[in-house]
């Protein structure tokens, strides 16, 4: 059962104060957000960002999830191919800088893409990381349906749920906030690429204020591609603007 006060409060006190700096409030009961109104979001400095979700993956291909190790988070033929393609594709949007996260796949999807020579230099950040399902890898939709922290954290996006060794939403847009602080102090005018997951990408979307909710038209199967053969293959490892 997932238990919102074993959340250590430094990861609680975090989290709300991050999201607070972007005009977002986080109800301490139910762990829910929603936009401040009256207030405008920090100046963003750089002239843009792009991100690239990692390449499709065998979990993504079986309906699993997957971990930020687990070995389901290999690559399928075709994710490697639309990688690759979509590499040779990256030379109209003149990028300055590519920034990557930490985890395997990302890291793998980076040096796929620079397999594909670059003009740009890419440089790890530790803090352009996603969500950690560890506790959940292999497992289904529908195997994971009716676990209350699964509940707590996809269905009510509560920013404090999380599995025992896993991450949170709140962590998850918390550490893009600081992603953008060190975009704000290095990289003012540039274009900027990012190599993440699925789950950085929303949270840049919430923070830029790209729904008039920060949640709307979110659901697990469209953030996963869980059971959608028509759409399951969709945004890995392909370019999103993001801002």
């Amino acid at each position: 059962m997932f238990d919102i006060n074993t959340i250590p409060m430094s990861e609680r006190v975090h989290i709300t104060k991050n999201l607070l700096r972007w005009g977002i409030a986080v109800d301490q009961d139910t762990g829910k957000i929603d936009y401040i109104e009256g207030t405008t979001i920090p100046e963003v400095k750089c002239e843009s960002i792009h991100l690239i979700r990692h390449a499709e993956t065998i979990a993504v291909a079986k309906h699993e999830f997957m971990s930020d190790t687990s070995d389901n988070c290999g690559f399928t033929d075709v994710g490697i191919e639309i990688t690759h393609k979509q590499a040779q594709e990256l030379d109209a949007y003149d990028f300055d800088v590519a920034l990557y996260g930490p985890i395997p796949r990302v890291v793998h999807t980076k040096e796929l893409i620079m397999q594909t020579p670059q003009k740009f230099e890419a440089i790890k950040v530790h803090k352009l990381h996603g969500i950690d399902n560890t506790g959940w890898e292999y497992k289904s939709f529908e195997e994971l349906q009716y676990n209350p922290t699964f509940i707590a954290r996809e269905m009510e996006n509560n920013m404090f749920a999380r599995t025992p060794s896993g991450t949170s939403w709140g962590m998850v847009i918390a550490n893009c906030v600081d992603v953008m602080d060190l975009i704000n102090e290095c990289y003012a005018g540039k274009k900027i690429l990012l190599f993440s997951q699925g789950s950085v990408l929303r949270a840049f979307q919430i923070l830029l204020r790209k729904r008039k909710h920060p949640w709307d038209d979110f659901t697990v199967e469209g953030m996963y591609h869980v059971g959608d053969d028509t759409n399951k293959k969709k945004n890995y490892g392909v370019i999103a603007k993001v801002y």
